[in-house]
């Protein structure tokens, strides 16, 4: 039960079952998983809709999707993005994770999220002189930040150039697209924003950069296959879920960071803060008590410069996560430079790509040699099925942890509430 490999990535859990100072795997903990897998099947089978997704897209949404992306690509230069949150983080990191530097020259998308003066700023340049196309994305239809910067560029878009990602019924945005003819994508009503990645939020702006949404959705079904041929007990899922819990709840780790070692992870690694923050910070449905550890995201070999001692030598109580990529079609040597050096074999001789992995090898090494809980997910290949396989099988490690603690894993009160905040402040 330490190690599961499939086609898209192995995840080492080894560091974190069965050592001193740490948990380990009982009986209980297998019976915690069936009745676990008893309750999402339950719940699966309509009220949340994240997990049948990837299996209930039709054809007519495919049509839609690559219709809308293939008009926007062959009329406009390039497009602007406008959503926050699950709106956001998803659909970005993808592209972050996938594109080639020459798609993302080739038809450049940029989002807005953040709408301090600085970013605006920043957008207004990138739309320049140039033809650009909009996409705005609000599940709600009515957020705040995207309708403002939305509503501040809409006179620099051709009519022709909206597109609207919202609710498929309600909401300011919908009444909008109906009244101006733009067009417009379903966010499915029973798809929460940070689980909406592999929706019609993830899958347009994926298309737009020139990557193969449908690879994505492929990913996620062979990952969602994977999963149902295990027992419970098998789930490499809820066995994270349980591992994450546990060192929590009752061994005080509330502090649980993912550390890719390759920068285009990045945003990755944010949309996994997003997912488990939302989704695990709350309080327990049964008795009212804050629970939730507190995820957060860091990039090796940067971090390994700064964070690791906080990490090796400050208080123990995180939980490290490495997350490194196999990819060697494109790995360079480091070559000898043009001015001579001596005893420094062991880098040019070397490839780019080996010494990455190296580093964040012995980055876990080390930690593990202070007892500290890591576990790794390596991904042979850098490709949109991998991605579509790590987005779901972290989705479905969510869903059982918000069954460990007792917690509505889909509804964000805490955020709502300062939503409200702001636009009663606006309207005073």
């Amino acid at each position: 039960m330490e190690t599961f490999s499939c086609e898209y990535f192995s995840l080492d859990t080894a560091s974190l079952w069965n050592r001193d100072g740490g948990p380990r795997w009982s009986a209980d903990d297998e019976s915690k998983l069936e009745a676990i897998d008893q309750s999402l099947a339950q719940k699966f089978r309509g009220e949340i809709g994240f997990y049948q997704w990837p299996k209930s897209i039709e054809e007519s949404d495919w049509n839609a999707i690559e219709a809308i992306s293939a008009r926007l690509r062959d009329q406009f230069e390039q497009a602007i993005v406008f959503g926050i949150g699950g709106s956001h983080l998803g659909p970005e990191a993808t592209l972050q994770a996938l594109q080639t530097p020459q798609q993302r020259h080739s038809f450049p998308v940029k989002w807005l999220s953040n709408i301090d003066p600085w970013s605006v700023r920043e957008a207004e340049h990138f739309i320049g002189d140039k033809k650009t196309a909009a996409i705005v994305i609000s599940k709600s239809g009515g957020t705040a930040e995207t309708l403002s910067g939305f509503f501040h560029f809409a006179n620099r878009i051709p009519e022709n150039g909206i597109v609207v990602i919202t609710d498929p019924n309600s909401g300011l945005l919908r009444q909008l697209s109906q009244q101006q003819g733009w067009d417009s994508l379903p966010v499915p009503t029973n798809v929460g924003g940070r689980f909406s990645v592999l929706t019609p939020v993830g899958l347009l702006t994926t298309s737009l950069g020139g990557i193969n949404p449908r690879e994505l959705i492929d990913g996620a079904l062979q990952m969602q296959s994977t999963l149902e041929s295990l027992a419970p007990k098998e789930n490499p899922a809820y066995q994270l879920a349980k591992a994450f819990a546990t060192w929590d709840l009752d061994h005080g780790h509330s502090h649980h960071y993912l550390m890719p070692y390759w920068m285009n992870f990045r945003s990755v690694a944010d949309w996994y803060v997003q997912l488990w923050g939302e989704s695990i910070g709350k309080k327990r449905i049964h008795d009212g008590k804050p629970v939730g550890f507190t995820p957060g995201s860091c990039v090796g070999t940067m971090d390994q410069h700064s964070l690791l001692q906080l990490f090796k030598e400050g208080p123990n109580d995180k939980v490290i996560g490495f997350l490194s990529i196999g990819e060697e079609s494109f790995d360079t040597k480091v070559g000898s430079p043009p001015f001579p050096v001596s005893g420094v074999d062991y880098l040019t001789q070397s490839s780019f790509g080996n010494i990455t992995q190296l580093a964040s090898e012995a980055t876990e090494e080390s930690l593990r040699r202070s007892n500290r809980p890591t576990y790794r997910l390596h991904c042979p290949k850098l490709n949109a099925e991998t991605l579509g396989a790590f987005f779901y099988f972290m989705e479905v490690a969510c869903a059982a942890a918000g069954e460990l603690y007792g917690v509505n894993a889909y509804d964000q009160p805490g955020v709502e509430e300062a939503k409200v905040l702001l636009k009663e402040a606006l309207n005073k």
